[in-house]
């Protein structure tokens, strides 16, 4: 099996997203066509576009080590490779934080890994993405998976350190084994992280999977908390139906999942595996389901969520099965309701997230074009009966319908010159909205935080340190914030004006949202709460994570200084665009009308084949409707989500489209 399940639906969800790619590139073509395109709009669909093309969806596995995080993701996608592609079995087997992708632009399969060593340097993953020459390349190939398996087992590698060495580089020296023939010194992993690159289907349609070890790895890697897991859609947190939960995978729960399964995006799991742990095959398999849900019971409790949240399978079961082509054994695993809740789950979020930043703006542009088209099919239906009426006078009422035309036709030429001054005011108040935040002001900002950091390796100094960096960012985002609703008391008032005086019905525009960014910084001041608690005892025994930490929480709320900086900046230079396209419409639609309706009055047709024009005016724009019809039903179409057809009896209420959402 081909993980069947999750291919098809990103195969769905990959023909969906290029419909919609389709339907902007028609868009565009269309604009053109009627000559109503701006530099804006171009702009606007530029990024548009962009975003589709780069968009991904990631799945994280969280948890302690045998935990069975490996062997699940060979059961979910590996299985048709017929052996355990990943390294995986008893005791500890992903030594490293690992991300499995497919590199477009890489000719050849590949393995980069970063040596352990470098946790020294206190620098972050992201530095080092950017510097090549510090990881170790093994060239992989994909088509042979007894060389693929060898391969991976790199990631698997160990090495012997000294317990010194070990506490610099972030470990915990109690949860380590010791060297076997070094009885001084403990075994660590050899790589820092591992980037695997190789031609998978699923990976080449977008799919990134990020597999993590046991042994404290997110409080090692700062960046796996603050970074990676929040962009993911969906993340596992495995636990063992032979050991429950753990004060270690509380910790990992209470520390680094939980708050995530508040957000929108990201839809959060936790999978209690290895239920044939607990199978008592002289039992029957009703004395069996109530034992598993004893231990569902007990793992919700000290989760703090409901019994049905908790998900069931055993990876093995799964993953033997498949390779068998053993049906009921396969549904005995619970691996197929897994991957049906994790494929319909996450096109459910992918498909919000790309209706919220590509879809939205656009559809409400092409429904503005639409109104646009059918005020000026009114117009051309009340000419033409016009026209019938009284054939002694339709030589005046061709006059008389131009002249109405090149009033009409003045009229937006006008508005768009108002609209034109109605910019520059904007212009001129959002420069004055933006001076709050900038990134000389940010710089200000690092320098003073990274002096600070730096020279002051005292848990008051540091916590003073990043609290004036966070007050700063805060302070000037909240100013900002408050100039925004100054302009946008501006732009109402520019477009309730501009509806008024053509009795349009309301129009959409872009909306900025301040409190969303300034969400984002109190999380990520409340996340880094609990590591600066524990600041005494880094300062002492772990220095280099002390500073990757400090270093991550500083990148990460520049990072949404700068993002908040930018949605500001895009709101400001798109919120008029729908005036000014309703305008440009309204008046290239006049335009062709008015060189139409002096054709019509100059000719030496007779009236019957000025009828005939007429009709033939109306039918083009009433092929126009139908184009746009066509492409806001285009943006319509849901993102394809498959039905459940059999759901194992014991996990049905957990099918729902926000698990863990409290």
């Amino acid at each position: 099996m081909d993980s069947a399940r999750l291919s098809s639906q990103m195969d769905a969800y990959l023909q969906w997203r290029q419909e919609i790619y389709r339907e902007l590139t028609r868009y565009r073509a269309w604009l053109n066509e009627h000559h109503v395109q701006s530099e804006d709009l171009e702009h606007k669909l530029d990024q548009a576009m962009q975003t589709l093309k780069d968009d991904r969806i990631t799945i994280a596995f969280v948890g302690e080590f045998s935990r069975g995080k490996t062997e699940l993701i060979n059961a979910l996608f590996f299985a048709h490779y017929g052996t355990r592609i990943l390294p995986s079995g008893a005791g500890r087997t992903t030594m490293c934080p690992t991300e499995l992708f497919f590199d477009h632009k890489a000719q050849d399969s590949y393995i980069r890994l970063l040596p352990i060593e470098t946790r020294m340097v206190g620098s972050s993953l992201a530095s080092f993405r950017k510097i090549p020459d510090k990881w170790i390349f093994v060239p992989l190939n994909h088509k042979d998976p007894k060389m693929m398996k060898k391969a991976f087992a790199e990631v698997a590698n160990s090495k012997a350190v000294s317990a010194n060495e070990a506490a610099a580089m972030g470990f915990q020296v109690d949860l380590l084994e010791a060297a076997p023939d070094k009885p001084d010194k403990v075994l660590i992993p050899a790589w820092r992280h591992a980037m695997i690159s190789f031609d998978h289907p699923l990976l080449r349609q977008g799919l990134t999977i990020i597999d993590t070890p046991g042994l404290n790895a997110l409080g090692c890697e700062p960046e796996l908390t603050f970074s990676l897991l929040p962009e993911a859609q969906s993340i596992l947190l495995l636990l063992s139906a032979s050991t429950g939960v753990s004060a270690t995978d509380l910790d990992i729960w209470n520390r680094h999942i939980r708050d995530l399964s508040l957000r929108e995006s990201t839809g959060v799991y936790a999978v209690l595996n290895k239920i044939d742990s607990v199978w008592d095959e002289l039992e029957s398999k009703e004395y069996n389901d109530k034992v598993l849900a004893n231990i569902r019971a007990q793992c919700a409790r000290l989760l703090a969520i409901a019994p049905d949240e908790i998900l069931t399978v055993s990876a093995k079961e799964g993953l033997l099965a498949q390779v068998e082509g053993n049906m009921p054994r396969l549904e005995r695993s619970h691996l197929p309701a897994l991957e049906e809740l994790l494929s319909n789950d996450m096109m459910r979020r992918k498909e919000h997230l790309i209706q919220k930043s590509v879809i939205k703006d656009i559809h409400a542009m092409l429904h503005g074009s639409k109104k646009t088209l059918l005020r000026r099919r009114e117009s051309a239906l009340e000419e033409l009966r016009l026209m019938k009426s009284d054939e002694s006078n339709r030589k005046q009422q061709l006059d008389d319908l131009l002249q109405t035309a090149k009033n009409e036709q003045a009229f937006y030429h006008k508005k768009v010159i108002l609209l034109k001054s109605s910019r520059k005011m904007i212009e001129r108040e959002g420069a004055m909205m933006l001076e709050p935040v900038s990134q000389t002001k940010l710089d200000g900002y690092l320098k003073e935080a990274g002096k600070a950091l730096t020279s002051s390796w005292t848990i008051v100094g540091m916590n003073n340190a990043i609290d004036n960096f966070f007050d700063n960012l805060k302070a000037d985002m909240t100013a900002l914030a408050r100039k925004q609703e100054q302009v946008q008391i501006m732009v109402a008032d520019i477009y309730a004006r501009y509806e008024s005086e053509q009795g349009l019905a309301p129009l959409d525009y872009p909306r900025f949202s301040p409190k969303e960014y300034l969400t984002r910084l109190d999380d990520l001041r409340a996340k880094s709460g609990s590591f600066r608690r524990n600041l005494r005892k880094l300062l002492t025994e772990q220095k280099a994570t002390s500073k990757r930490f400090l270093a991550t929480i500083v990148n990460e709320g520049s990072a949404i200084y700068r993002l908040f900086e930018k949605a500001g900046r895009d709101w400001l230079n798109n919120v008029l665009m729908p005036l000014f396209q309703n305008a440009q419409e309204q008046k290239q639609l006049l335009d062709e009308h008015v060189s139409k309706l002096r054709t019509l009055a100059n000719a030496d047709d007779n009236a019957g084949n000025r009828v005939e024009q007429m009709e033939s005016m109306l039918q083009d724009i009433e092929s126009q409707i139908a184009e746009v019809d066509e492409m806001i039903k285009g943006l319509r179409k849901p993102a394809p989500i498959h039905q459940q057809k059999k759901v194992i009896p014991i996990i049905t209420a957990q099918f729902s489209p926000s698990p863990l959402k409290r």
